[in-house]
This record gives structure tokens, sequence and C-alpha cells, in this order.
């Protein structure tokens, strides 16, 4: 990725600092409010994303899957 230092005002920057979400960048807000998407890495970007869900919810994930995979079958059999 190529970086360029661009020259914005005091007021400017506080402004985006105060739209700083969590482990943003000034990039990142900058892209977020200039609704730039952001490419994807791919699949692995999605690695590890539900690690912290809790015990319940990954329950009621795998039992809803469950029924609609049985669904499914039962309209091609």
């Amino acid at each position: 990725m190529t970086y360029v230092t661009i020259d914005v005002s005091e007021d400017v920057y506080k402004k985006l600092e105060e739209k700083k979400k969590d482990n943003e960048t000034i990039s990142d807000v900058i892209e977020r409010i200039l609704c730039i998407p952001k490419e994807s890495k791919g699949i692995s970007e999605f690695f590890g994303l539900w690690k912290d869900l809790p015990k319940e919810i990954l329950e009621i994930m795998k039992s809803a899957h469950k029924e609609m995979r049985e669904e499914i079958n039962r309209r091609f059999l």
C-alpha cells in the first residue's frame, strides 16, 4: 500500500478523531465517510469471526442450520 501525506487543518483533524471508532485509523474514517468499499482479503478475513460467540448462540445456529438442511432435503426428495 502506498501512503501520501496530506495537510489538513487542526480543526479538521480533531473532527476526524471524533469520528474514529475503536481500532480505526484516520484513513479508515475517511474511507468510511467517503463510502469507499474495503477490498476483501478473501475467506481468511472471516476465520475466527465467531470465536467469542456464547455457546448458546452457536447451538441455536447449529439447530437452525440442521432444520434448513432437513427442509431442503424434504423438498428435493
